[in-house]
């Protein structure tokens, strides 16, 4: 009797591992894409409470060289994966999941203080229609064509809200990227046919908050909005760690 009992509570558990397998292999992983010019560490916090909570996240690095080889990598980074991605991007990173969504695994997207572009739009025209209040002549160019924002202007505009510790450390650690980047458009444009999530930042000087909640408008997206500066994934972790864990709830 102890011997049936025994191997009841193995082909038990048997059968839980072959019909739990399918389950996991359907919860969707998470790629998180930083905003212009800033590492992938700028979601740290995010990734920590994602993983905590079992979420498998990816964190991609852009070249920054041209936004065709952003959205490149981005693709690179979802086939390289299996099973569904919910694409989570923050600022310019927004301009390339938008593209880079065209891969049969992305399933959701999220923005966060970010870019939603229909095709044909840049960051020039979309900034064109409701400019920041980011200060005048805030880019340092190179001679070959590669830009920085000049540490005053991030401090000021693209840091507010973070530590004095952490606005400096993001002000030295910017990644310079091509100019051209800002005029090169949109070739394809995700959320026509995906669920969409974003998070606008209301005290944001780099990404106007009325564009954010207009193009949130436009894409159908479910919309949260945070008393903030851009740097959302910095100040706000939880927020935004919770808005991606709904996108990734509604796709399982």
């Amino acid at each position: 009797m102890k011997s049936l009992r025994t191997a009841s509570k193995f082909a038990i558990v048997v059968l839980g591992l072959v019909f739990a397998s399918p389950v996991l292999a359907d919860t969707p992983k998470v790629l998180l894409v930083p905003g212009i010019g800033m590492e992938g560490a700028s979601w740290r916090a995010v990734f920590e409470k994602l993983t905590a909570k079992g979420i498998e996240t990816k964190v991609l690095q852009l070249p920054f060289t041209s936004m065709p080889d952003d959205v490149k990598a981005a693709r690179r980074a979802i086939r390289q994966e299996d099973g569904p991605m919910v694409l989570v991007g923050h600022s310019y990173g927004g301009m390339i999941i938008t593209q880079a969504a065209q891969e049969p695994a992305a399933r959701a997207l999220v923005y966060i203080a970010a870019f939603q572009p229909e095709v044909g739009d840049s960051l020039a025209s979309l900034n064109a229609t409701m400019p920041p209040a980011m200060s005048a002549d805030p880019l340092t160019i190179s001679e070959d064509g590669y830009f920085t924002v000049k540490d005053a202007v991030w401090m000021k505009d693209v840091a507010n809200g973070l530590s004095p510790a952490d606005a400096t450390y993001t002000a030295n650690a910017q990644a310079a990227a091509n100019i051209a980047i800002f005029t090169q458009t949109a070739q394809f444009a995700a959320w026509h046919g995906l669920p969409v999530w974003s998070a606008v930042a209301t005290r944001d000087r780099t990404v106007s908050p009325d564009l954010q909640r207009w193009m949130s408008e436009r894409s159908g997206a479910q919309t949260i909005e945070i008393a903030a500066g851009h740097l959302l994934p910095m100040s706000h972790p939880n927020d935004i760690a919770e808005l991606i864990e709904r996108a990734v709830a509604s796709v399982r």
